[in-house]
């Protein structure tokens, strides 16, 4: 009983937390959506900030095993593909747990203990994983040598911005970055985009998509 209740806030909360932020949500909000006593979450989480700490460490659990998923197993031995195997890997993380990926998003934009934590822990391997994906395929030659910060730095804003910012894909464009169809196209397009500035050898390249098996579900 005790873990469907801790389930029932978690899910709760990050809906909360999704749609009316971190300040304009209420541990009694919590307690309200998720139909349980309002002194549960203080007692299964020490109140909403545990709460809320709690969430984003499980979101930065997974994405360090899509990470560590898309890393082990490349598409071949091509690095651009590789990179585009891992790329494709987070953003299908990121769809499956669109809610809890634009909560964490958008408080990685502020300053705070927390954040300075998860980029020196988390991103920080991020960023490794990349680099050495990078640096290879530009020692083979198969990716063309450039700043490899700065082609993080412009990964990055791709896998993140259409989870940060789905109303403004939507009133937009109309596309919904939670549904399958747009990983199928954004991915489809991301591919021959990075390609044109990372593929040393395009002409000899055939691009190919993986269509993901793995469905990630929200534990």
């Amino acid at each position: 009983m005790s873990q469907a209740t801790k389930d029932k806030i978690l899910t709760s909360a990050t809906t909360l937390f999704h749609r009316q932020g971190y300040h304009g949500t209420s541990v009694r909000d919590i307690a309200q959506a998720a139909s349980v006593n309002i002194a549960l979450v203080s007692y299964y989480f020490g109140g909403k900030k545990g709460l809320f700490e709690t969430l984003m460490i499980k979101f930065y659990e997974g994405y360090m095993k899509a990470l560590e998923k898309g890393s082990k197993e490349p598409l071949s031995d091509s690095a651009y593909e590789s990179v585009i195997s891992l790329v494709r890997e987070l953003i299908e993380y990121q769809r499956a747990h669109h809610e809890l990926a634009r909560m964490v998003h958008r408080e990685m934009s502020f300053d705070s203990t927390l954040v300075r934590e998860v980029m020196s822990t988390y991103l920080q391997k991020e960023k490794h994983e990349l680099s050495q994906l990078l640096k290879q395929g530009m020692r083979s030659g198969q990716i063309v040598k450039q700043p490899v910060d700065f082609i993080i730095i412009q990964l990055r804003s791709m896998m993140t911005l259409p989870f940060m910012y789905p109303q403004y894909l939507w009133e937009l464009f109309q596309l919904s970055p939670k549904e399958p169809y747009f990983t199928d196209r954004y991915m489809e397009h991301l591919s021959h985009w990075v390609g044109a500035g990372l593929n040393s050898q395009p002409k000899k390249t055939t691009i190919r998509v993986r269509q993901m098996e793995t469905q990630w579900k929200a534990e």
